[in-house]
């Protein structure tokens, strides 16, 4: 985004500036001065803890060149552009929307339980090959985040990628209207944040807000075996679907997995394979959801084949690394759920390790609630004895996980730890660098941290 002070003013409804500033040229925008770099709006946020407006000369000294100011807070500097708003973040929301309305991209939302990152990577991954995209970064995919993403587009942006993450009600709803996309996808509806939302129907529900602010003739896909979703679709725009039924728009005819990825076809064409390099069957759906949007934008089958061979990927999804020592690591500590949990491990059970010992090493799932330890029990249902070695778990949640582990695989092959440091230490005394290691939790877990050091000791 490159706009003026006057410009910027011009765009939000009810903020005032100091004349003088009028012609200053805004280049970026940030939130946090750490990031700050010459020509940045900085938006301070009003939070419990901290009052962002209390840095503003620090991100003047930064390179910030502007900065909003909210009415309600006393001693705005009057030697400095400040653009006065109601509130910072609604501020931020309302200039998004109206400089991607500017811009006029193809806007494609995506959204689900898990999945979320992985589909935006395959996407964006399609799209470039033929159009100049812009996509999330990172994990910006929330009520800041996603408005960030959107002023940091390109004004030649051809098609935007933008994803939508939530914690509780509404928040996907907030997100869709600011960015008002053209294609929706949701990729799966599972138990994470069920602490929040009560049940999977809500979680359903929440999902389908990502059609809050869909255009009209837009076009909404969704797994076709998701039965919870189709009794709660609101609106006259196209609805595609893809999964395991021949039923959907687009299905799988064959699934090979392989260790460094996986190879299908589809019912689209059969003579052409593809091949994403990510690990578990989960991610064939994740990308034929990706396939039914890149069709709508004229994205054929070649192009999609090619692209996914060279795409990159967000860290700490499924990626292999190799330990210090050697041994293989299946990195997957952003995040976990039940859903995804369960789908991974069947994968890694399977995989052929030529005779290497397989371990797991496990982190509680968060935001379960009550659920938690029905979830983490059912989550160990599908190990299978033989196919691990040794598992390390760590956290209250996983001693769920633990008791049925035991009775799956054997007990002496299965240890729980209450610190990230005990278990860490347990597992580098334990390991040779023969060995394949699945590293999962919820990111608050902290596992990357055991990952790195597994990299470095």
């Amino acid at each position: 985004m490159k706009k003026t002070v006057g410009e910027v003013v011009a765009m939000l409804d009810n903020s005032i500036h100091t004349d003088a500033f009028r012609d200053v040229v805004i280049t970026g925008v940030c939130f946090d001065t750490r990031q700050i770099k010459p020509g940045d709006l900085f938006v301070p946020f009003v939070g419990n803890l901290r009052d962002g407006h209390e840095f503003v000369g620090q991100a003047r000294e930064m390179g910030a060149v502007a900065s909003f100011w909210q009415k309600d807070i006393p001693n705005p500097p009057t030697d400095f552009p400040v653009i006065l708003v109601e509130d910072t973040l609604l501020a931020l929301q309302e200039l998004a929307m109206k400089y991607i309305q500017e811009v006029k991209p193809k806007v494609i939302a995506i959204t689900g339980s898990n999945g979320k990152t992985t589909t935006k990577d395959i996407m964006a991954a399609m799209v470039e090959t033929t159009y100049k995209v812009h996509y999330t970064g990172g994990n910006f995919n929330n009520h800041i985040g996603l408005p960030y993403t959107i002023l940091t587009m390109p004004e030649d942006t051809e098609v935007a990628v933008l994803e939508m993450g939530m914690n509780h009600r509404h928040e996907i709803e907030v997100l869709s209207k600011i960015a008002k996309p053209d294609i929706a996808i949701i990729t799966n509806i599972g138990e994470a944040h069920i602490e929040y939302l009560g049940s999977r129907l809500e979680i359903a529900k929440a999902k389908l807000e990502i059609t809050a602010g869909l255009n009209p003739s837009g076009i909404l896909i969704y797994p076709y075996e998701e039965t919870l979703l189709l009794s709660h679709i609101e609106g006259d725009f196209r609805q595609l679907t893809f999964g395991k039924s021949n039923d959907a728009e687009i299905y799988p005819l064959e699934i090979r997995a392989e260790t460094e990825g996986t190879a299908f076809i589809t019912n689209w064409e059969p003579d052409l394979e593809i091949f994403v390099p990510i690990i578990g069957e989960h991610n064939v759906f994740n990308t034929m959801a990706a396939m039914l949007a890149a069709r709508e934008i004229g994205i054929e089958g070649k192009k999609i084949q090619t692209a996914l061979k060279n795409m990159e990927r967000s860290k700490s999804r499924l990626e292999w690394l190799t330990a210090k020592n050697g041994a293989r690591i299946l990195n997957d500590a952003y995040n976990s759920s039940p859903t995804a949990l369960k789908t991974v491990l069947k994968t890694f059970m399977h995989m052929d390790s030529k005779g290497k010992p397989k371990y797991l090493v496990l982190a509680d799932m968060l935001e379960l609630g009550e659920l938690s330890e029905q979830l983490h029990q059912e989550s160990a249902e599908v190990l299978e004895n033989g196919t691990i070695e040794k598992i390390f778990l760590l956290g209250d949640a996983m001693k769920a996980f633990e008791s049925v582990a035991k009775t799956k695989i054997g007990q002496e092959k299965v240890q729980h730890f209450d610190t990230k440091e005990s278990l860490e230490t347990a597992l580098l005394h334990d390991i040779s660098g023969n060995e394949w290691i699945l590293v999962k939790g919820s990111y608050g877990m902290g596992l990357k941290d055991v990952v790195e050091n597994l990299i470095i000791k």
